[in-house]
């Protein structure tokens, strides 16, 4: 191994190409931990890489462009995250979202739509876990956070920003069930694994703020009334709190669900 030696912990990060994923690396980057950049799109992967040594020089930054649902090819780059650093002390499973399909009706709701989100978002985060986990456990150490959404207990209503609803909602559901199983399977090993469950939150750059900013003021200011801290959240919320779930001080938390939603759960 290359660097076998490293002392600095090591976070893999999905969904890194843009919107959260590039605030929660930049926050990870900040707290001292070198990068593994997993992202669709190797364009947007290269430019937050770019700009990530650019703000923090100290970081060792990898980047790694493929579909997550495949599992030869997250076999494959995590074996080569182990070749390079030989740990990997935090997974951030951020990748997946909604479809760019907006699709309210069951009826209208394809197959290859549902399999497209089940996809990017469920077995992406599955996949990542089962190549992630044996790194960690032969250091007895890791953590790993995964995305949920306020939309996995339903959304009645205007959407907003949600592609294909019911396969989200299946898919975000899913990550719970995924995250609560897999903390007690790995109990006792180190590893505690904890999720997320964002409401609207507006990253630093991104299509959802893009898609924000382009509403009327007066649909901005109706979303945001039907937040109850009255505001959507920011990224920087969102890395705060995987900046605590992949700290040591989080040791005792595991099968956690996370609201980070403004008090809309």
């Amino acid at each position: 191994m290359s660097h076998s030696m490293n002392d600095r912990p090591v976070a893999v990060i999905t969904g890194a190409g843009g919107g959260l994923g590039n605030d929660i690396a930049d926050r990870l980057a900040d707290d001292g931990f070198d990068l593994v950049l997993l992202d669709m799109s190797g364009p947007s992967l290269q430019y937050a890489a770019a700009r990530l040594k650019e703000r923090t020089p100290e970081a060792k930054v990898l980047t790694f462009s493929g579909d997550l649902a495949d599992e030869a090819m997250v076999a494959e780059v995590f074996a080569r995250i182990e070749a390079e650093f030989g740990r990997i002390d935090a997974l951030v499973s951020a990748a997946g979202g909604s479809g760019t399909a907006v699709v309210r009706e069951l009826s209208e709701l394809s197959g290859e739509v549902w399999r497209s989100v089940i996809d990017g978002n469920l077995t992406s985060t599955f996949l990542c876990a089962r190549h992630a986990v044996p790194v960690m456990l032969k250091r007895g150490y890791g953590r790993i956070v995964n995305f949920s959404s306020l939309v996995a207990e339903g959304l009645a209503g205007p959407s907003g920003t949600v592609g294909a609803r019911l396969a989200y909602a299946a898919s975000k559901g899913g990550i719970v069930s995924l995250t609560k199983q897999l903390g007690k399977d790995l109990g006792g090993t180190g590893i505690t694994v904890n999720a997320i469950a964002p409401g609207l939150i507006l990253p630093t750059s991104g299509r959802v703020r893009d898609s924000f900013e382009a509403m009327t003021p007066d649909d901005r200011a109706a979303t945001s009334a039907a937040i109850p801290v009255g505001r959507p959240g920011t990224g920087h919320e969102i890395a705060a709190a995987v900046a605590y779930l992949v700290s040591d001080a989080a040791a005792f938390t595991s099968g956690t669900v996370l609201h980070v939603d403004g008090a809309a759960s």
